[in-house]
């Protein structure tokens, strides 16, 4: 049996770079396209942009809403073990049933809505496309390690789910053995939540800098309300979750 391909060895090292970085390399990311790369008029100005912007919130909301759902009915750990991808079992169950990696489709969902949001051409033409490779190289680099663990039952579990399009057929039959866990959902993800929600505002905020087009008198208590809620829902997630309050019950 011969071993993977010279380009396929290459995805696997960039997908345990990204793992290993992840969590700080891809913050960073957004950073000067902040700055430096503000919304297109173009699209910003006309009614097509307005109802990209409509549909970007819809895919921040339903990619954030997939998260909590997946992580609500079967969760899989996925912060690896020092820094390294770890799993100690495999997870079929739930929406595993029925996609191989619906957390990620979930983040390319939210990240899609932010660029439609954002309606920069930089984050069609670079952002995305270096979260798109990331991410793949990321669970290529995943599916090795599961293969080399799991041998013949994570086979098996590939020729039966697909690695990202989601078939959702039977998806209730899968999801009836489980209670919802929301105490877990929030417990995991709170963070993310907050990500998300403060980014929302924060491409609200950046769409408004400049001479030409800023922030009315008006707009700003509502800015600043949305903010402080952002900040109470995290002070106040946490606080459960260093309580203990947000423990599941099993």
């Amino acid at each position: 049996m011969t071993g993977p391909s010279a380009p396929r060895r290459l995805v696997i090292a960039a997908g345990h770079f990204f793992f290993r970085t992840r969590n700080l390399l891809f913050p960073l990311v957004f950073i000067p396209l902040f700055f430096v790369a503000g919304p297109d008029d173009l699209f910003r100005r006309s009614a097509a942009g307005r109802l990209l912007k409509i549909l970007g919130v819809l895919l921040v909301v339903c990619g954030q809403a997939f998260r909590l759902l997946v992580i609500g009915y079967a969760y899989i750990k996925r912060g690896g073990k020092d820094g390294k991808v770890f799993a100690d079992k495999l997870v079929i169950r739930g929406f595993y049933a029925h996609t191989r990696n619906p957390m990620y489709m979930g983040n390319v969902t939210i990240l899609l809505g932010f660029c439609l949001l954002y309606q920069s051409v930089w984050s069609y033409v670079a952002v995305l496309p270096f979260f798109l490779f990331a991410y793949y190289a990321i669970v290529v680099a995943e599916e090795t390690y599961l293969a080399a663990r799991f041998g013949p039952e994570y086979e098996q579990y590939t020729r039966a789910v697909n690695r990202f399009i989601p078939n959702f057929h039977g998806i209730q039959k899968s999801l009836s053995e489980f209670q919802y866990d929301w105490k877990r959902a929030l417990r995991k993800d709170y963070g993310n939540v907050t990500l998300a929600l403060f980014a929302v505002l924060a491409i609200k905020v950046r769409e408004n800098l400049g001479p030409s087009s800023q922030l009315t008198p008006s707009e700003l208590p509502f800015f600043s309300l949305a903010l402080l809620a952002v900040v109470v829902f995290y002070l106040v997630a946490r606080i459960l979750k260093k309580t203990g309050r947000l423990a599941s019950p099993n």
